[in-house]
């Protein structure tokens, strides 16, 4: 079979130029609908009279729709799209490389724990995940149903907490739940002003304020989401996608920890947003504890954990066998699960803390570019 990888799509990035609002005649309906951001009152007012339609208020962040001549001559950034790439392989579990059975069988699987998934949505009908559902949002549809659509969603869910009833698919935290964020559509794509917003809407709850009574109160947040060239980076990124920084930025100041993909490009670099300092950045790994060809690569990276050829839920009642760091950041947001069942008072630095100083140091001594600090182990992150 073949290897199925996902990643997000490059994304051009357009430079800010000073435009005349009136050298704009009204727009053709007709033409291509280009979705660009703004952060100031008057990008938005020139944008509005010029044809664009908003489309997203995020805090500092409007997502605004517009003709594509129009959007490039404002010289708005594009909104970030992202999309998942897949093709299915063979089988294999990990529970067992990463000693996650070991914590299973002394009575740790993960219970009570919340794990927020940002992604296709959740395939709530599913034997092996309908037991973890917490409700969500789908910021694709702008509705209260994440259902998934694409199947990558539940895939990834379900390498956190799957029931068991295909053994082979058990998950790393089988009784944990799920938040759900829909934040990518039926064909794996999506912008990142969505993402941006679900960030703040899982720490902030439905109120946008932190702190309240409904706030959701998740373990982690987890985005097998990421860039592909060019926007890949050897080093940190923060100051590429401020907004973005700054919602990671916030979860993890409320003690979230936000795991995210490295990325599937390889030696070419690490994606956005694992490329950004406050994640936790998660690169893969085979059955051997070799590197995986694609995982992305570079200062940003911290842990590593098995990526290919996983095997997990996807749509209808089915399951399948992907690859990618995709696969590899649930496993740790699962480890994570059953840390903080074990030790619920532990803080994002300490989660973090306790992830790389117990992983299996693989590769260069100590901290490189292609392991982090080595293969997570969940029986050493946990006690």
């Amino acid at each position: 079979m073949n290897t199925k990888y996902f990643f997000v799509a490059p994304l051009v990035v357009f430079a800010f130029v000073a435009v005349s609002v009136a050298a704009f005649s009204l727009p053709n309906t007709e033409e291509i609908s280009e979705r660009v951001i703004a952060h100031t009152d008057e990008e938005v007012k020139k944008a509005l009279n010029s044809g664009c339609v908003l489309v997203k208020d995020i805090n500092a962040l409007k997502a605004l729709k517009c003709p594509e001549a129009v959007a490039n001559a404002l010289g708005l950034q594009e909104d970030i799209k992202v999309f998942a790439l897949d093709v299915d392989t063979a089988s294999a579990s990990a529970n067992t490389q990463i000693s996650a059975n070991t914590i299973h069988v002394a009575g740790n699987t993960g219970a009570g724990r919340k794990i927020a998934v940002l992604d296709t949505g959740y395939n709530y009908n599913h034997p092996e995940l309908s037991s973890s559902y917490l409700g969500g949002k789908d910021f694709v549809n702008n509705d209260d149903d994440p259902s998934d659509d694409n199947g990558h969603g539940s895939h990834v869910a379900g390498i956190i907490t799957a029931d068991g009833v295909n053994a082979n698919a058990k998950g790393v935290a089988p009784d944990a739940d799920i938040l759900v964020a829909k934040v990518l559509d039926e064909n794996g794509s999506g912008y990142f002003s969505d993402v941006v917003e679900a960030i703040y809407w899982v720490v902030n709850g439905n109120d946008g304020v932190y702190g309240t009574a409904d706030d959701f109160d998740v373990d982690a947040i987890s985005l097998s989401l990421g860039t592909g060239a060019p926007l890949l980076y050897k080093s940190y990124c923060d100051t590429k996608m401020l907004d973005l920084t700054y919602a990671i930025r916030h979860a993890t100041t409320k003690n979230i920890p936000v795991i995210v993909a490295a990325g599937n490009s390889g030696t070419r670099g690490v994606s956005i947003p694992g490329c950004i300092s406050y994640a936790t950045t998660v690169g893969a790994v085979s059955s051997t504890d070799k590197i995986a060809s694609f995982s992305g690569r570079g200062v940003p990276v911290d842990i590593t954990a098995p990526g290919v050829s996983i095997y997990s839920s996807v749509l209808g009642s089915g399951y399948a066998s992907w690859s990618g760091t995709s696969m590899a950041t649930p496993m740790i947001s699962g480890v994570v699960a059953l840390m903080k069942y074990a030790h619920p008072t532990y803080s994002q630095s300490q989660v973090e803390s306790k992830l790389f100083t117990t992983a299996k140091d693989l590769g260069l001594y100590g901290l490189d570019k292609n392991y982090g600090w080595g293969r997570v182990r969940a029986d050493l992150a946990v006690k």
